[in-house]
């Protein structure tokens, strides 16, 4: 009877353990599986759909996350935008403009490669680059890069321009706007030239 009692006892004593552990698991893997959402939904948050790089709302929350460290580091923008893209949609159609948006995109991932650098789809055919801790000419260097990549191809051609943020980030992005917008001019006015010559 001591002895069934004893064998009872185990018995209870491994069940309860083995509906601990049951419940251990399946709270883990609970909790696991949320994570894995949370961090599905964040990715879909900072990420371009259509070309899998960093959206604008990514840029956004890194400038805020990093705004009191910038005027410790050396940071530049630089924004690009497709030349014409609005005539490629519409002569082409959405499925070429969406491929050249790829391409873009493509190209400045390969470009700009390195950890001091990441590349953001602002919207539309609007690109930027953030670099953090390179210099003026390294910069101007890989602008030259994608220049002659995209006049080898022939189809694309981006306007640029860029700015060091020295401490506020606003500021830079309206200095490289305007000076991407007047390398956009500069082109039309050449072109313009080269047509009625």
């Amino acid at each position: 009877m001591a002895i069934s009692l004893v064998l009872t006892t185990i018995i209870i004593v491994l069940f309860i353990v083995i509906l601990m552990l049951l419940t251990i698991i399946y709270s883990l893997n609970k909790k696991n599986k949320y994570v894995d959402e949370a961090n599905m939904w964040h990715k879909l948050a900072i990420t371009d759909d259509l070309t899998g790089i960093y959206n604008r709302n990514a840029y956004n929350l890194y400038i805020e996350e990093n705004r009191a460290n910038i005027k410790k580091e050396t940071r530049w923008i630089i924004l690009f935008d497709v030349d014409n893209f609005k005539i490629i949609n519409d002569t082409k159609g959405h499925l070429a403009g969406d491929l050249v948006l790829k391409n873009v995109a493509k190209l400045l991932l390969e470009i700009f490669s390195s950890c001091s650098y990441r590349v953001y789809r602002m919207g539309g055919d609007e690109f930027l680059v953030l670099a953090e801790n390179v210099s003026e000419d390294e910069i101007i260097e890989r602008l030259i890069l994608i220049k002659r990549r995209f006049e080898r191809n022939g189809e694309i051609n981006l306007s640029k321009g860029y700015s060091l943020i020295k401490d506020n980030p606003e500021k830079a992005f309206r200095y490289a706007d305007e000076m991407l917008y007047a390398d956009k001019i500069s082109k039309k006015k050449r072109n313009s030239s080269a047509e009625n010559i």
